[in-house]
């Protein structure tokens, strides 16, 4: 081949390739751009402890979460708290001993909570916020003892009713790092005793040991 059909014919090569670059560069450079600012998955929730305020009285709860979906938990939570009556009266005597007028028995709850938890807009929102949607069922221990005895006198004398009921409120959670996330959720109990009901004050009947809870806890993530 003659130097003149040669270096036409390389030429030729050199802006077939140019071309060839030039048109597929947008496609890889897009490619590339998606790989690199593609949001990680956010770590789910394996296990969580807090604190519950209610209502009724206060105590500690404990969770665990099996994801059923990319975001949604079956959840289950056992709590436990004391039980007041709204109409309880303290007075102290002049001892300073805390004595509550027409009490005759000590009221504790222990629910069992089976429900779905479900985040919202996991994929839209930025930053560690995560609204999350709850609900389910609620069978729950209720156990009482006299209050005319100490507190470790009285538990040979405890009696157990049982209540069943529902749940269902709003939360957010709140990421700190991979292994640790805070949450808030506000949630409404409707929990009637099976039965005729407990009493705390003479005279007066339990029916329902439900109410609003206010639980702050802790998360820790996969």
């Amino acid at each position: 081949m003659s130097d003149r059909l040669f270096f036409p014919a390389i030429l030729k090569a050199l802006i077939i390739v140019s071309l060839f670059t030039f048109v597929n560069l947008p496609s890889t450079t897009s490619a590339q751009s998606k790989i690199k600012y593609t949001k990680p998955p956010q770590p789910r929730n394996a296990w969580s402890v807090g604190l519950n305020y209610g209502e009724n009285g206060f105590g500690p709860f404990a969770s665990y979460f099996v994801p059923v979906g990319k975001t949604t938990d079956l959840t289950f939570n056992l709590s436990f708290s004391g039980v007041t009556d709204a109409r309880e009266i303290e007075r102290y005597d002049i001892f300073g001993n805390s004595v509550t007028i027409d009490k005759i028995n000590r009221v504790f709850m222990m629910p069992f909570s089976i429900g779905i938890r479900k985040e919202l807009f996991k994929e839209e929102i930025e930053g560690g916020f995560i609204p999350v949607i709850n609900l389910g069922i609620s069978p729950t221990l209720v156990l009482t003892n006299p209050y005319d005895k100490s507190f470790f006198k009285a538990i040979p004398f405890t009696q157990s009713h049982f209540a069943a009921g529902a749940y269902g409120g709003l939360g957010v959670n709140f990421t700190q790092s991979d292994n640790i996330s805070m949450n808030i959720s506000l949630n409404y109990y409707y929990l009637p005793i099976i039965g005729d009901g407990v009493q705390s004050l003479q005279n007066n009947t339990i029916t329902n040991v439900g109410g609003m809870q206010l639980a702050f806890g802790v998360n820790f993530l996969r």
